[in-house]
């Protein structure tokens, strides 16, 4: 009885169970999606700031004092337009010395081209013409020199000869011969045979000195004659003043072998002094005859030296103009021009002028203000072109590439007025933001649009990679089973598994399959009773 009880319960039970399983199944089905070959959109979604394109501080490279200033912060300005200026008075002077130098030297190239006139040959052929009697002067003037050098050196040998012989040798026995013996009687024995000895050597040097003047003519270079003479005058000179010392210290002996002696003559006195200023004076006309030879020949060389100058200050007038010297007074107009490019430039300088198409956001200047060098004065953006500046997460970074299509909206606007835009810059470098590493990007709008404002707060949907007829599927789905990637295929009222092959991973959270699904499969997104 208690056995059959049991059985009952458990039927009971068991029946319960199919019941309960068969009405489950019944509440809670197989959730399934047919999968169709789509659009497979990859989207990264960041943040950004509207900038301006063109943001532009102006400033001047040196300090000076403003004279002119044009504009206030909310003008628009057009690209070259002057908005500040320094004083350029000083500037505008050496510009116009300058342009002065450039037309100087244009003239002076002109009139090289066109060559010596007329009446400059004239003036040279003049010069020539007096250069030429004036060497011919000199040379005359060299050769009187000379005769006149010649007749002196003539003349101081007959002179030194006259008074050897007409002054001295009254004083003497036997002079012309080696035994001369001067008739002094005197307590300097030194001195008197110093004279004797002197007196004997003069014999030999007036010979000499008489065959050297009987051959000297204005064919010969008169330099060694006047050396000759030089020294043989000194020679006199110093033997008549040894003379004359002993005449006015001694006694003169008549006699010299029996030394009768008495006071020495004033005429010996007298003509030794004579002969001293005889020799004296010759010596002096030897010199200045010498040096009025010399400097006759230096005028002659002077005279050559200018003739030579002036004839080639001829030939060069009378010359056709060379390109080299062409060349040189060219490079001195083209130095001059260089010059005047130079103070142009730095005027350029002198003035603050917009590079762009924009609006002024800080005008800084007032006239009399001195504006240092590198000082803000004018800060302009640029007009109507706007870009949108992110920075995106690195682990994002791989998915967005310049060209990259995004989607737009402003804060300002809402989520339903979209705006079109590209990205046209992504920085190399990081950038910590926060203390997360993002990397600075760029984006431009398509076009211009008024409603667009810096400093607006932007939200950017970037399209990385768009596909056309792909499969795709919930990520959520996807199965790992020993490195392989399953779905749950449902065929009927059978599920199953099959090995599929993903590719990219969607922002919505699908993922292409890449292999392994066909168009109208039915994948199992959540199975019934589960």
């Amino acid at each position: 009885m208690k056995k059959k009880m049991i059985y009952g319960v458990v039927g009971i039970l068991v029946a319960g169970a199919i019941g309960f399983f068969v009405w489950k199944s019944q509440q809670f089905p197989d959730v399934t999606m047919v999968v169709h070959p789509s659009d497979f959109l990859q989207q990264v979604s960041v943040s950004g700031k509207v900038i301006p394109t063109e943001n532009l501080d102006l400033s001047f490279e040196q300090s000076g004092r403003l004279t002119s200033v044009s504009g206030k912060v909310g003008d628009i300005v057009y690209s070259g337009q002057v908005l500040a200026s320094q004083d350029t008075s000083q500037l505008y002077a050496q510009l116009s010395e300058n342009q002065s130098n450039i037309d100087l030297q244009k003239a002076k190239l002109n009139q090289f081209l066109s060559g010596a006139s007329q009446e400059d040959l004239m003036v040279l052929q003049t010069a020539v013409n007096n250069a030429e009697t004036s060497v011919a002067n000199a040379k005359t003037a060299v050769e009187n020199a000379k005769q006149n050098l010649i007749d002196v050196l003539k003349d101081s040998y007959t002179k030194g000869d006259d008074v050897v012989l007409n002054k001295a040798d009254q004083l003497f026995g036997s002079p012309h011969t080696t035994n001369a013996k001067l008739n002094i009687l005197s307590p300097d024995t030194t001195l008197k045979m110093d004279i004797q000895t002197q007196r004997m050597h003069l014999e030999e040097v007036l010979q000499s000195w008489k065959t050297s003047t009987n051959s000297l003519t204005t064919g010969l270079d008169p330099k060694l004659f006047i050396a000759e003479a030089k020294t043989n005058l000194d020679s006199l000179k110093s033997y008549f003043e040894k003379l004359s010392i002993i005449v006015n210290n001694s006694s003169s002996c008549k006699d010299s072998y029996t030394n009768s002696c008495e006071a020495v003559p004033s005429t010996w006195k007298t003509d030794i002094s004579t002969g001293r200023s005889t020799i004296i004076t010759t010596s002096n006309n030897v010199t200045t005859a010498e040096g009025t030879y010399q400097t006759a020949i230096s005028t002659m060389k002077t005279a050559e030296g200018n003739l030579q100058t002036t004839q080639n200050q001829l030939a060069v007038k009378k010359a056709p103009a060379r390109s080299s010297d062409i060349s040189v007074y060219e490079a001195q107009v083209k130095q001059a021009e260089a010059s005047k490019q130079d103070i142009l430039a730095q005027l350029s300088k002198k003035q603050i002028r917009s590079p762009i198409h924009g609006v002024i956001t800080v005008f800084d200047g007032k006239i009399g203000k001195i504006a240092g060098a590198n000082d803000t004065v004018v800060t302009i953006i640029n007009s109507g072109a706007f870009e949108i500046e992110s920075y995106v997460p690195e682990k994002n970074l791989p998915f967005i590439h310049v060209g990259d299509s995004a989607i737009v909206t402003l804060d300002a606007y809402g989520s339903d007025v979209p705006f079109s835009t590209t990205v046209i810059l992504i920085d190399p470098a990081e950038t910590v933001r926060d203390g997360v590493t993002t990397y600075r990007v760029l984006l431009q709008f398509s076009g211009q649009d008024e409603r667009v404002r810096p400093g607006m707060t932007a939200n950017v949907l970037i399209e990385t990679e768009k596909k056309s007829n792909v499969i795709s599927v919930p990520q959520g789905i996807i199965e790992s089973n020993q490195g392989q990637k399953m779905l749950k295929i449902k065929d009927g009222d059978t599920i199953s598994l099959r090995v599929v092959q993903i590719g990219s991973v969607s922002s919505m959270g699908t993922v292409e399959i890449v292999s392994g699904l066909k168009d109208g499969d039915v994948v199992v997104l959540k199975e019934g009773g589960k």
